[in-house]
């Protein structure tokens, strides 16, 4: 654990340095003492609370997986998945643009069973093997919305706002701070087109877990408050989605 705080502090330091920030400052932001800072960045002190964590790494305008050193693993086969990482922000960046898809996409139900087996990896914590499957399912739901019309265009694009999901919750957990927040930003606008009532609460929840990471509570709180709202009367009612969505 003294090694692991070490190269925390060092990560600690060089973000600090990178801003110029002397740490006296830094310290009268986290409300402790120079002395503390100084410890903390030589492996002293731990930063043993997430809120901690989140706190200083927000003041030193880095995500908290940049302080931790997520991922973990140093040899570059175990960084294979950052590859598919890339090809899914390839894919999101041209989310307005025409779909680069070989063939005719499948229709919704074979595309929706394909989400199921990604629910599947998700119960395993399979965040690798979730990136590989993407780039391509995001291609083919974008494919299907653009040759579909009405009730079928909005399936493909929840679809699209489905893997979105699954793209964040699998960049949080490897450390990849880019993929989290594109991730978010087309998760917005899919469930915007998907015509689902509850998917925009569900896009709106990726935002706030983004701001608790960053220690922007009240922002988080508001944007809570948001997104429960827009589905309490349908959760109230029992509907299955809404239920699934509150808890």
């Amino acid at each position: 654990m003294l090694e692991e705080a070490e190269e925390i502090g060092r990560r600690v330091r060089r973000a600090r340095l990178r801003l110029g920030m002397p740490q006296a400052d830094l310290a009268a932001a986290l409300g402790k003492s120079q002395g503390w800072v100084s410890k903390m960045e030589r492996g002293l002190i731990e930063l043993d609370r997430v809120g901690l964590l989140n706190q200083v790494a927000a003041e030193l305008h880095v995500h908290p997986n940049d302080l931790i050193g997520r991922p973990y693993s140093s040899s570059p086969d175990d960084n294979q998945w950052q590859v598919a990482a890339s090809s899914i922000l390839r894919e999101l960046r041209r989310y307005d643009l025409a779909p680069v898809f070989d063939g005719t996409p499948r229709p919704a139900p074979q595309l929706w069973r394909e989400v199921t087996r990604l629910h599947r990896l998700r119960d395993t914590a399979s965040n690798v093997a979730i990136l590989r499957i993407l780039p391509d399912l995001f291609r083919e739901a974008r494919a299907l919305a653009e040759v579909s019309e009405g009730h079928g265009r909005e399936e493909a694009y929840a679809i699209y706002a489905v893997c979105c999901k699954f793209a964040h919750t699998a960049a949080h957990s490897l450390g990849h701070p880019e993929l989290v927040a594109m991730a978010c930003e087309r998760a917005a606008w899919s469930a915007r087109l998907s015509g689902d009532p509850v998917l925009p609460a569900v896009a709106d929840w990726m935002r706030v877990w983004d701001m608790w990471a960053t220690a922007d509570w009240a922002d988080a709180l508001t944007l809570s408050d948001k997104a429960i709202g827009s589905v309490q009367q349908a959760y109230e009612q029992g509907d299955p989605l809404a239920v699934r969505a509150w808890g």
